[in-house]
């Protein structure tokens, strides 16, 4: 090689035009400031030797990699954390400074404006130190006072950098609640958070933190870059949650429906998410995937746009079902919405229905199975509302049944049957049988045996009703349909909570999933 040519590359070698420095001083070390802050108690700032403590964290290797499967996987199928060093790190100082100053606390003082890209202690002045150590003690007694951006983004700091210090089981919970308290205050918030919880779940193998999140699930699942991580569990989410779902996968919007207004609103939201809710529930639990299966994958890294030590500083590799490039499953839901307002519009007596296609057989049964019970339940109110006032007087008096007044009714029966019927004549041949061989009237009445026992619920119900019951499990069809409504309706009262008979096209029967609890009820009579 010429010598031209080594000159050439020498012009890259940056090492080369870099001034020389001494070896124990890094180039790239900022000046700490801690010793501007001193430890509760002492005037004097804190040692040499504290300073340099770096806890009970570990080094790194810089070629560490750890990989685990969810224990509740949904969506997300496998998290891989790589961590790694750089050969400079710039943010030491802070975990150091953060490890000095997790117990400073500061008496109460005004609140004082504070503000930077990247707060760290050494930009406070006395003003904003002495506010941000009482503002965090306040937080740490339950007690969310006035802050602005930067101290909660410090606090933030401080629970993604000291594990060692916080749990990570309270250290979630303390992202959530500051979340929670905050966002309305501080709305940017939002767009931070939803991916620095996510990726602290992701780090600590912990679940999505749904119970804390609930609330305002819906509007974390519309900030987040990432949804299906909110997504995984629906179930967990609640009404909020699968409304969101609903809104991410389906291309029908059915909250622009004009069915969805009015008098009819409350019931078309709470049916549209519960037969939505039903669907995912059951296809998930009976195996039936909900997306094509196929796995895409995500490597970012963690913790973006915050201050990340060498501590926690990692890269992500996510496995996981993407419900956005699932178009199968986009256009399987978009069907099920739709079906489901056609039951809905049917439900309000509308004839018009919407077009439905790419909708599978087990979503149509299972929104079908979900709209049964209420079709019935409001044909039967329906009936009762249209019935002639003057049926009702022949409805039987709702009490529950006891020995005195069976008593009463039959003393009264016997009395009344005794006053209407005429004695007949006797022929004077005709021998007259003795006072002993004449029955009395209370020899042919019924026993009171026969009654159910007093301690047992009847529900409400009448001898003639609890036969009817006893004739339907034992295979019996063929009921009067005011007594299929009079018993349904009494079950519905009952502890039960449930009709218990359904029609079968041909007759009347016992609904499968309460055979047991009406058997256990009769056998109590």
């Amino acid at each position: 090689m010429s010598a031209t040519d080594n000159e050439r590359d020498d012009f890259w070698d940056l090492d080369k035009l870099v001034p020389k420095k001494k070896p124990s001083v890094s180039p790239f070390k900022t000046v700490s400031q801690v010793s501007e802050h001193t430890v509760p108690g002492s005037d004097t700032p804190p040692s040499e030797e504290r300073k340099l403590s770096f806890g009970t964290m570990k080094s790194q290797s810089r070629t560490e990699e750890q990989s685990y499967v969810p224990e509740r996987q949904g969506l997300i199928k496998r998290i891989t954390i790589k961590r790694y060093v750089d050969k400079y790190d710039f943010y030491g100082n802070f975990r150091k400074a953060a490890l000095i100053y997790y117990d400073y606390k500061m008496p109460k003082c005004d609140f004082t404006p504070f503000y930077s890209y990247m707060p760290q202690y050494t930009q406070f002045n006395s003003q904003q130190k002495n506010y941000y150590f009482y503002w965090r003690d306040e937080i740490r007694r339950g007690r969310y006072i006035k802050c602005d951006y930067s101290y909660l983004y410090l606090y933030v700091y401080e629970i993604l950098n000291l594990p060692d210090k916080i749990a990570p089981e309270e250290g979630i919970k303390l992202l959530c609640k500051l979340w929670r308290e905050y966002r309305g205050e501080l709305p940017r918030i939002d767009a931070y958070f939803s991916v620095w919880v996510q990726d602290y779940c992701f780090v600590y193998n912990l679940p999505c933190p749904m119970n804390e999140i609930r609330d305002f699930v819906f509007d974390v699942i519309g900030t987040s870059d990432f949804k299906e991580f909110y997504l995984s569990d629906v179930n967990g989410a609640g009404a909020d949650g699968t409304e969101a779902m609903i809104a991410y996968l389906s291309d029908y919007d059915p909250w622009r429906s004009k069915y969805a207004d009015g008098d009819n609103a409350e019931v078309f939201r709470n049916h549209m998410v519960g037969a939505m809710r039903v669907l995912i529930a059951e296809a998930l639990g009976s195996g039936h995937s909900i997306t094509t299966g196929e796995t895409s994958v995500l490597r970012r890294d963690a913790f973006p746009h915050s201050l990340c030590t060498h501590a926690v500083k990692c890269k992500l590799e996510i496995e996981y079902l993407s419900l956005a490039k699932d178009e199968e499953l986009r256009r399987a839901i978009t069907a099920a919405v739709r079906y489901t307002e056609n039951k809905l519009r049917a439900l309000f007596g509308v004839k018009s229905r919407l077009g439905i296609k790419d909708l599978p057989d087990t979503h149509r049964r299972f929104i079908d199975r979900y709209f049964d019970n209420i079709f019935e339940m409001e044909r039967i109110r329906k009936e009762r509302e249209c019935a002639p006032e003057y049926e009702k007087l022949y409805d039987a008096e709702k009490k529950e049944l006891s020995f005195a007044d069976a008593d009463e009714i039959e003393r009264a029966s016997w009395t009344t049957t005794a006053r209407l019927v005429v004695e007949e004549e006797v022929e004077e041949d005709e021998p007259i049988t003795s006072s002993a061989d004449t029955p009395t009237v209370t020899d042919n009445a019924p026993k009171a045996s026969s009654a159910p026992d007093a301690s047992c619920d009847t529900y409400g119900l009448s001898l003639d009703d609890v036969e009817l019951i006893r004739s339907l499990m034992n295979g019996g069809t063929s009921i009067p349909d005011d007594a299929f409504e009079r018993i349904n309706e009494a079950f519905l009262d009952s502890d039960i909570g449930d009709i218990i008979l359904e029609s079968d096209g041909e007759g009347y029967t016992v609904i499968e999933d309460y055979r047991e609890d009406v058997a256990d009820w009769l056998s109590r009579l």
